[in-house]
């Protein structure tokens, strides 16, 4: 279930700025591996983003009801939310949602592989946020999906799987507003 709480992207900033340096937050040891998980070894390269650049993203779609998903290789939902989220991509224009991936495995190559295996690449843009953005916006289990509205306030900030007509439903409702 979709809960709506909102707040600005400066509160959210310094929210974000002070938990990179206060929040240790662990995610969960013991993952698989690309490679053991049947994913290509030699995956197109994932671009690294900090916090402070993600915040430079969300500000210049200032407008845009946008969706970050964090997501990891070795997540089973996020397997079934991703091609979800490719589909949405493709059914409403960028003009009016703007869909951001973030990795947030431990190893980069992982994370890429992961994204070509799906086939994510062109449907909207992905990035490898490690560790650090994910204590940055305390994620503690994935799929992890943060969701702004047009005046650039946090609808939504929660984890877990998200059925496709639910997220739509709701995006399409923040998108009408």
């Amino acid at each position: 279930m979709l809960v709506a709480k909102r707040f600005s992207l400066v509160h959210i900033s310094r929210l974000l700025l002070a938990s990179v340096l206060a929040l240790a937050v662990l995610l969960p040891a013991g993952n698989a591996s690309a490679a053991q998980a049947g994913v290509p070894a030699s995956a197109k390269p994932l671009k690294a983003i900090q916090t402070y650049q993600l915040l430079d993203v969300l500000a210049a779609n200032h407008g845009k009801v946008i969706l970050v998903n964090f997501f990891a290789s070795f997540c089973g939902p996020c397997r079934k939310e991703i091609p979800d989220l490719m589909q949405m991509r493709k059914e409403i224009p960028e003009e009016e949602l703007l869909i951001i991936g973030v990795a947030i495995d431990r190893d980069i190559r992982d994370a890429a592989a992961f994204v070509e295996k799906l086939g994510v690449h062109g449907s909207y843009p992905v990035y490898y946020g490690g560790e650090d953005l994910a204590q940055a916006y305390r994620i503690s289990a994935i799929p992890f999906n943060v969701i702004y509205n047009r005046q650039g306030h946090i609808e939504v900030s929660e984890a877990g799987y998200v059925p496709a007509e639910d997220m739509k439903r709701f995006l399409m409702d923040l998108i009408r507003r």
